[in-house]
Parts: C-alpha cells; structure tokens; sequence
C-alpha cells in the first residue's frame, strides 16, 4: 500500500513516527517536502501543497489528512487569525473537490477543536495562557450552574488577560468550529472514510464543550457512523495511517488491561480516559479479549494522582505498576506498556522493573490520549510485521522515557539558568549541546535495556517540548 500523508504539522511525532510505522507495515507513505511544510511559527506553503496532494492522490491507496493544516498550515497556525473564515471554509471546499475526484482513495481525516487556551510562545505567555485557562473554565461553569463563586472567578482571570485576546479567541473559536463541522458533512457524504474530530489541551469545563455540543448537535442530524470524537490531537497521523493500511482485515483482538482505575481523567483531557481508548480501539479496529495474547497493560495513576512525569509519584503505586508488567511479560504475552499515570513523559517505573527488555511496545508521550495513539498503533503495525519493531520501542524510550520523563525539566532549568527562554530559544546550537550533554549524563542510569544503542537526539524546534529522537542498530 500507499499513502499519502498532509500532517498536523512537521514535528517527528506527525511524520517520523509515520515512517517508522507504515515501513514496519511493508508500505510506502509520502509526505510533503520540508521546504513547503510548516516549522514552528511558520505556516505551510498551502499552494505548494495542494499540488503535492493532487498529484500523489493519483497513485495512492489511502490519504491521511489533517485538515487543520490544510486549512491553516499547522496545528499553532490554526490558534492564529492568519486565515480568514472564507479563506479556511474556501480551503476545505477544495480539499472536498479534489477528494472527489479521486474516489478510488480511501481516506482518513482529523480535525481539530480549538483548545482551552492560547499558545505560549515565551515564558512571558505563561500568566495569560493560565488565565485564558481559567476564564474558559469558569465561563463554562457559570453559565451551567449559575454560581456566583464561577462568576467571581471568571471576572478576576479576565481581568488578567491582555486586551484582545478573548475577542480575538473568540473569532478564531467560531472559524473553526465551522471548519470542524465541514469535517463532519464530508464523512457524512462518504468522501472522508473514517473521521476523528479531536479535542486538545482542555479541563472538564470550558469553551470547548460548547464547541463539542454543536458538533455532537450536527452528527446527531446527520448521523454519520464514521465519525469520532474524543481526545487527543497529536496521534493522530499515526493512528489513522494504521488504520489504513489495516483497512480490510478482521478487528484485532487484544487485551486492554487497566493496571488501576481506567476512569481516571487525564490532565489536559475532559472524559474518562477509558472513554477515550474505547473510542479510538473501534476507529482503528481492535477489539478488547481477555483472552487474546497480545495485551495493552494501562498503567493508571494511584488515586488522585495529576501532575507532570518529573514530578515524581507514589513508590507503592510504581512497585505495583512494574510489578504487573513484570508479570504478564513473563507469561509469555506479547505486552505493550501505556503509561499514562502522569502527563509529558514517563514516571520511573522501569527501575522496578525486571522484564522491560522483553516488552513489545511502550508508550508515554506528552498527553494520555497522545500515548494512546502512539502505541495503538504500533500494535496493528507490529501484527502486520509479526514482529514488535524494535526501532520505535527504543525511540520511544529514548523520548517518552528518559527525554519527556527526565532529561526535558533539566534542560528547562539550564537554558533558564542561562538567559535562554525554553519556549522560544534563540541560541538553538547551545541549547543542542545541552540537550547531548544531558542525555551523556542521564542515559547510563535510566536506561532500562540490556544495552543502549547508538542514537541521536536533536531538537527539532526553537523550544524543548519535543525532540527527534532517532536509534541505529536496534
């Protein structure tokens, strides 16, 4: 098979991972040049991709398509007013055009609703990124619950947000929410073979549960059966370029283990995170089977567990955790570890760990829903193979683990300790020599294989919430 990829955006996560995955299958995917892609602040050349897409559309099997950046140029271009409502409702008009031209292509497509808050470019954005977080919240609650204490609430956030930016929020708010729902009639009218309309960065409460109601209002109208809304955002290439390449096959039955209480809600997430994994197993075709030896072991947080990987958590919960894993690797299943029992990285549980060398997927990447889709999707690609794809196991390590879980709140406090702002670097070749020097440091004592590869690590934007992270002779 191939495919024809339009990413979220250029970060390894929506395109390395891709490539590891869809070769690992025995197929093919192509993705458009670095030159018209987009790179951090700097949207996509949409004119340079529309012909990419036209072109390879006429020999590929399937085409996995992020509408937020083809109608905007990336996932930060879509927070941004760049694009117009008729410029971004006029894009997905072409893209509907163009995609019925080409019927013969199966086609997979995200979309986006616009998160909580806005982004933070600097460490100066942090103070209105919270409080754009809270007025969303208590706006939301106050209008629910009529409660004069969210009234209070939200006045006192607003008056901490710069002036602009909830009118300037709220237009962007209904541009794309518009753009979401063009997403749900091309499903609707069978142009788009399986839709996932994704909600990132979010509390239980907020702006973007309106959003999610309007939307669940139109599919209810429509009624579409391939449409999925739950959490997520940055899995989504992944997951979907699995889902096609397993387009045709009988549901894969697995195990779906919950190592505690599946009905957790993750940071950064609005529903049970058991929800999320329910929706996202029948999107992509798996079936849960107790029996079935391929098992995705959830490791959940204790009881009231929220917080960020370095953070640290309970020892008891993380003795149990490992010990669990060590227990059905040494049953012979073929185990996958989701550790999503804190947000951006892994906790340290492979220290209690015996069996991690015989795992065959591990997963902890930034949000729980994020994880999730990682590693799902390895699982249908590894079935394909018939083998676990060693590569992406020790990338995953490297990033998941040892980056996000440890090495990335280090590197924080260097480059601030330096003068360097972590969310926009200006000495990027300074900040690399850090980011090596940390891994030189750190990776001997965490690392939880027998032996450690050669790899490289590199910062791919101007800022350390992602790396690349690539690793030889796996």
């Amino acid at each position: 098979m191939r495919i024809v990829c339009i990413p979220i955006d250029s970060r390894p996560c929506n395109t390395q991972f891709l490539k590891r995955l869809v070769s690992w299958a025995g197929s093919e995917i192509a993705l458009p040049a670095p030159e018209e892609a987009d790179f951090f602040r700097r949207p996509a050349d949409h004119a340079a991709e529309r012909a990419f897409l036209e072109k390879e559309l006429e020999t590929c099997d399937s085409a996995v398509i992020s509408l937020d950046h083809w109608c905007y140029g990336s996932l930060l271009a879509s927070r941004e007013e760049d694009v117009s409502p008729e410029e971004a409702l006029r894009r997905a008009e072409e893209l509907r055009q163009m995609l019925m031209r080409f019927p013969g292509a199966a086609v997979y497509m995200s979309s986006v609703i616009l998160r909580s808050s806005i982004s933070a470019f600097g460490m100066g954005d942090l103070d209105a990124y919270n409080a754009v977080t809270e007025y969303s919240v208590y706006t939301d609650r106050f209008e629910r619950f009529g409660l004069e204490e969210d009234r209070k609430k939200r006045d006192e956030a607003l008056r901490r947000i710069p002036a602009g930016i909830p009118e300037k929020i709220r237009r962007v708010r209904d541009r794309n929410l518009r753009v979401n729902l063009a997403a749900a009639d091309m499903a609707a009218d069978g142009i788009v073979t399986s839709l996932c309309i994704l909600q990132e960065d979010t509390q239980s409460y907020g702006f973007p549960r309106r959003d999610q109601r309007m939307i669940e209002e139109h599919l209810l109208i429509r009624q579409p059966a391939n449409v999925f809304l739950r959490n997520g955002t940055d899995e989504a290439g992944a997951l979907l370029a699995a889902r096609a390449l397993w387009e045709g096959r009988e549901d894969l039955k697995a195990h779906i283990l919950y190592l505690g209480d599946g009905g957790f809600i993750a940071p950064f997430e609005d529903r049970p995170f058991r929800e999320n994994m329910e929706s996202a197993c029948r999107q992509i075709g798996i079936v849960p089977d107790p029996a079935s030896d391929t098992v995705i072991a959830v490791c959940c947080p204790e009881k009231g567990g929220r917080g960020d990987a370095y953070q640290g958590m309970d020892g008891g919960h993380l003795q149990y955790l490992a010990a669990e894993a060590d227990r059905l690797v040494m049953s012979g299943k073929r185990v996958y570890l989701l550790d999503v029992a804190r947000a951006n990285g892994g906790v340290p549980l492979f220290g209690h760990m015996r069996a991690a060398d015989e795992l065959w997927g591990y997963s902890a990447w930034n949000t729980a829903s994020n994880a999730m889709g990682t590693l799902l999707a390895q699982v249908l690609t590894d079935c394909m193979n018939g083998r676990p794809n060693r590569q992406y196991f020790i990338e995953r390590l490297l990033d998941d683990y040892v980056y996000q879980g440890t090495v990335r709140q280090r590197l924080h406090e260097e480059l601030l300790a330096s003068g360097e702002d972590p969310y926009c670097i200006k000495n990027t070749r300074m900040a690399q020599k850090m980011l090596e020097d940390l891994f030189d440091r750190f990776l001997p004592g965490l690392w939880p294989l027998e032996k450690i590869p050669p790899y490289r690590v590199r910062l791919c934007w101007n800022r350390i919430f992602e790396i690349e992270a690539e690793a030889g002779g796996a």
